[in-house]
């Protein structure tokens, strides 16, 4: 068997797996982190429709004739049709960093998957049940494909090259399309994939969080496509993967331990908004902060010890909000200023606080000196020296939020409470015991109407 084959038909194998696993085959963990990454992101998507840039793009799309059939995630809960919900929607969620994503790769599922999910459950009249099976499966597709290709430097951003797939996935799903139809949309939305340049993150280029968006509506219209036998083929997931970008295969991830190892299960959750790959150094100065009640003016040097894909994240002057997000000398240096990494750390207040552009010039990242073994594959050592000579250390191996630490349901459900209340103020209730079989059989509009 060749490798094309090979992957042709672990691919096969995942797609007649996700059509046909029904909600009630899914383990209660499972169901219940499913409702955890919904509320999550949407959520996000709120906090993100309230940024000028998202606002401004939503008014544009809004002024003009729309079939309104899929909800916006914004004030007054505008309405749209598919594509343009979608499209909003997943600009949105990415914007200020605090969606979901991950853990085993650099692949935020759920905010591939869930704007045109949403959109497309809406305007079909879908059930509540049948929105949380359609998102665990297609997160379990595009996590699966995503785990299949590696690369050595990573050049193309996740957002760029996953999100069609994760929305083709769930609308196929969504609509009870069968293993072929899957197959067809998924290889035809690889071949949509964007090249975002990974860069751009640390640049601060705005456009980046357009990637997803872009990879909603794709995903879309691939679903329709592959429903009118206008499919991709077998070649084309490791065409564009491996044969254009140079990744290594790892063809075992498709189908292993299916129905048994769920990805869903592998995510994380934010706290603090900004790259995940930094979240443990904001962690560790947060530790320093509470431990030390540190004068920020007196620090007088700062070393971090970090993993490699936050070494990549070394901007000291980012200029805008987003290259302050995925700027390690920012995330390390707000928080000793602001006490906190919520988003005020990385407002734009915060990007041009005098305070913080000095520390920014002052940190100093090295490689991380121990052995970077999951879950502590991306920890942080933050070392400072204060004004009178004193060195403070704190080291922190797995941020808070993920599947080995994972944040406490309060927490989550406070986050929750917090981004949605302008939208939809009901939204954390869907977190109470026993709300999936009371509200399981509603259809997802008019869950959101009771939300409001």
């Amino acid at each position: 068997m060749n490798q094309t084959d090979e992957f042709s038909t672990g691919l096969n194998r995942l797609c007649e797996w996700a059509t046909a696993c029904r909600w009630e085959d899914m383990p209660e963990p499972v169901r219940k982190r499913a409702v955890l990454v919904l509320l999550d992101d949407i959520s996000a998507m709120i906090a993100g429709s309230l940024e000028p840039e998202p606002a401004r793009y939503r008014e544009k799309v809004l002024s003009r004739l729309r079939c309104a059939e899929s909800a916006v995630f914004a004030v007054g809960l505008p309405a749209a049709d598919r594509f343009q919900a979608a499209s909003l929607n997943a600009l949105a969620g990415n914007w200020c960093e605090l969606d979901e994503g991950f853990r085993r790769t650099i692949c935020h599922a759920g905010i591939y998957v869930l704007p045109a999910l949403l959109a497309e459950a809406q305007a079909l009249g879908l059930r509540y049940t049948q929105v949380l099976r359609a998102l665990v499966l297609a997160y379990e597709v595009v996590t699966r494909i995503a785990m299949s290709f590696r690369f050595a430097q990573p050049a193309v951003h996740g957002h760029a090259l996953w999100s069609s797939i994760g929305a083709a996935a769930g609308v196929v799903i969504a609509r009870g399309g069968n293993a072929a139809e899957l197959f067809g949309a998924v290889t035809a939305a690889a071949t949509t994939a964007s090249m975002g340049p990974r860069p751009h993150l640390v640049e601060g280029v705005l456009v980046r969080n357009g990637w997803a968006a872009a990879g909603a509506v794709n995903g879309l219209q691939c679903a329709d496509w592959a429903a009118c036998g206008i499919q991709g083929a077998e070649s084309s997931i490791p065409g564009v993967y491996r044969d254009i970008l140079g990744a290594a295969e790892n063809f075992n991830a498709l189908d292993d331990q299916l129905g048994v190892e769920w990805s869903i299960a592998s995510g994380y959750h934010k706290i603090y908004a900004c790259c995940q790959h930094g979240h443990s150094a904001v962690e560790a100065v947060l530790e320093l902060v509470r431990s030390h009640a540190l004068d920020a003016g007196r620090i007088r040097s700062i070393v971090v010890y970090t993993h490699p894909l936050a070494l990549t994240l070394s901007n000291p002057e980012p200029s805008t909000t987003l290259g302050a997000k995925f700027s390690m000398p920012h995330m390390v240096a707000a928080p000793f200023v602001f006490g906190t990494g919520s988003a005020r750390a990385f407002s734009s207040d915060a990007l041009h606080d005098p305070q913080v552009a000095h520390l920014r010039r002052i940190v100093e990242l090295r490689p991380y000196e121990e052995a970077l073994v999951p879950p502590h594959d991306r920890p942080a050592k933050v070392v400072i020296v204060t004004a009178d000579g004193q060195v403070h250390e704190s080291e922190c191996l797995s941020a808070q939020g993920g599947p080995d630490r994972p944040l406490p349901e309060s927490v989550l459900e406070q986050k929750v409470r917090e981004l949605s209340a302008p939208v939809l103020p009901g939204l954390a209730s869907l977190l109470a015991s026993g709300c999936i079989e009371r509200q399981g059989s509603t259809p997802w509009g008019e869950l959101l109407d009771m939300l409001r």
